[in-house]
């Protein structure tokens, strides 16, 4: 019997305090009674979290099983799910998304032990889920992640203008991080790696950090690509961009490109 597991998610976690929970069996090789233990599972792990799942909410946790035929081998796929409701890009129209999705699947031959196996898989699944939930809300009482919180916490400059006079002054380069809004890869940029001490050390010891939404904001159009987030590294001396990172980085590449970065030093 083989398990494997991958998780793929480009949300976080943060500030998630309800949840609506789902359970959803397809095939017949998996009983329907595990509904109520697979339940109970997602149960506990909310109370865990002090994640509130009493009555509806238009959030949902879901746990859907399927199964697929593969010779004699039964491969039994589980799916971890968060759907809800998200505004479309630069509208105020909703659509329903899944802004969470961990998959794990194992095979199953005749003879083989389905619970323990089941259990297994769905237990790894939860346990990455609490991980990533529980890293991700370390700060949630002290850090509401949109531009204008981050920016008082992390001592970023919002406006360009003061930032050049701050630059030229201290004749430090500026940092200028571009977002947007309903951009995922945004906050998790913001929340997965600036708001990191060390990451954060390195920024302020080295730049005028800025923080602008593209949206929002005034700077230059010279910066403005299309994409966020999208990093600019601008010389103290001729307001110019010598390098940006577009995309998201997660902590260890975005902390090469800082200590690296020979301008800046």
């Amino acid at each position: 019997m083989n398990t494997m597991l991958s998780a793929s998610t480009m949300f976080t976690l943060s500030g998630i305090n309800k949840l609506y929970l789902v359970v959803e069996i397809g095939g017949k090789t998996v009983p329907q009674e595990y509904k109520s233990t697979i339940l109970e599972s997602l149960k506990a792990t909310t109370d865990d979290l002090k994640i509130d799942t009493k009555g509806y909410d238009p959030r949902s946790l879901a746990v859907l099983v399927n199964e697929m035929k593969v010779n004699e081998t039964t491969v039994i796929n589980i799916q971890l799910l968060i759907g809800e409701e998200v505004h479309r890009l630069g509208s105020n129209d909703k659509t329903f998304a899944l802004t969470y999705q961990t998959m794990g699947h194992f095979m199953f031959n005749e003879g083989d032990d389905l619970e323990d196996a089941f259990e297994d898989t769905l237990d790894t699944m939860l346990a990455k889920f609490s991980e990533q939930y529980t890293e991700e809300n370390k700060k949630i009482t002290k850090v509401v992640i949109n531009e204008e919180n981050f920016a008082s916490e992390m001592k970023y400059e919002t406006n360009y203008e003061e930032a050049v006079k701050k630059s030229k002054k201290l004749q430090k380069n500026i940092m200028l991080v571009l977002v947007s809004n309903y951009c995922p890869w945004c906050r998790k940029f913001e929340q997965r790696v600036l708001l990191k001490e060390e990451v954060n050390d390195i920024i302020q010891k080295n730049y005028i950090p800025l923080i602008l939404n593209r949206e929002k904001e005034p700077f230059p159009k010279e910066f403005d690509t299309g994409f966020t987030p999208i990093v600019h590294f601008i010389d103290s001396k001729t307001q110019k961009s010598y390098k940006n990172v577009i995309g998201y980085n997660n902590k260890d590449e975005f902390t090469y490109i800082l200590k690296t970065d020979t301008a800046a030093q």
